[in-house]
């Protein structure tokens, strides 16, 4: 195993960027079985994940149904697989994470950006076995990553850099999500791990003793805490040019959904959802619930979106503002 070096993320554009040249990108518009009458989307989603919560609550509370809407999902493993999809066609809209979609528009992508938004949702959490509980003991030590260039890996060089810690002393090591997080953490491959909140309460919850810290929803990531984001969604410039409408009920059946999530008074509903959804005993849906349901929001600002390019890319001003339409919806 090598120490990590810098990952190079531009590829993943050019590969997005491919892919429409080779498909024509023409499933993406009006014209496929799945968007006619300007009724039916494919969603493309992560599978048994709460990052697109407000979609699952969209079915569960018939919000898409009132708004006359037919949509079904189409399940993908990883971010850029979501992004390549609909980029392909296969999908309509789906949900993105800022770490895959910004490269993808930064590259030239024809791409909308809609609300609305989960706030960024990554702590480190390790063994308590290790003894380590702050990012200063991670020097020298190997840390648990999604995948390579990804936005846990870029969380957890932002949080070293400012703990004073030299990311380049430790070891990234590609461990997948919380399913394959696990062994890693329990046969010591790894000394602490990256993920979110759901992947946190999923590992206690299946008997691992962790230590959380530097929790982004806790406010303990700076910058990141107050204005990152974990997810939003995403459509070709083309379909929502052909079905204004269509794309306009989706962000009122998700602002519904958002609104649903937010209120306190839903809370023994939303145990169960998250329960069945993640595969979760109800002590531990519930601590998810109270810790997440608050983290949904509905519009953002340029200032929140600035840090979020700079944070994806580099640059804040890579990728303006005027690619998210905060007002769909409305």
């Amino acid at each position: 195993m090598t120490k990590a070096s810098k990952p190079a993320a531009a590829g993943l554009g050019f590969a997005l960027i491919l892919l429409s040249a080779c498909s024509g990108g023409g499933q993406g518009a009006s014209g496929d079985g799945r968007s006619a009458n300007g009724s039916k989307i494919t969603l493309g989603s992560y599978a048994h994940s709460s990052i697109p919560y407000p979609a699952t609550v969209a079915v569960e509370q018939g919000f898409f149904k009132k708004e006359g809407l037919d949509v079904r999902p189409l399940v993908a493993k990883s971010g850029p697989e979501l992004a390549v999809q609909l980029v392909g066609g296969s999908t309509q809209i789906a949900a993105v994470n800022p770490d895959n979609v910004i490269p993808a528009v930064k590259q030239g992508q024809p791409l909308t950006l809609l609300p609305p938004y989960g706030q960024l949702d990554l702590l480190f959490f390790a063994p308590k076995s290790g003894n380590i509980t702050d990012v200063k003991q991670l020097a020298g030590k190997r840390i648990g990553i999604v995948s390579r260039g990804s936005a846990s890996e870029r969380y957890a060089r932002a949080m070293l850099k400012a703990a004073g810690v030299d990311p380049g002393s430790v070891t990234f090591v590609a461990v997948g999500g919380a399913v394959t997080q696990e062994p890693a953490l329990r046969n010591g491959k790894v000394d602490a791990a990256v993920g979110s909140s759901s992947s946190y309460f999923t590992l206690s919850s299946h008997g691992l003793d962790l230590v959380p810290f530097s929790d982004s929803l806790a406010g303990g990531a700076g910058e990141l805490s107050r204005h990152g984001l974990q997810v939003l969604w995403a459509t070709t410039k083309d379909f929502k040019a052909k079905n204004p409408g269509t794309v306009d009920k989706f962000c009122r059946a998700l602002d519904s959904a958002v609104k649903w999530i937010n209120d306190d008074a839903n809370r023994d509903a939303g145990v169960k959802s998250l329960a069945k959804l993640l595969g979760l005993k109800a002590d531990a849906a519930g601590r998810l619930w109270d810790k997440t349901h608050k983290s949904f929001i509905t519009s953002t600002d340029d200032a929140s979106w600035r840090t979020n390019v700079k944070f994806s890319v580099g640059s804040p001003d890579a990728v303006p503002f005027s690619v998210v339409d905060n007002s769909c919806g409305q």
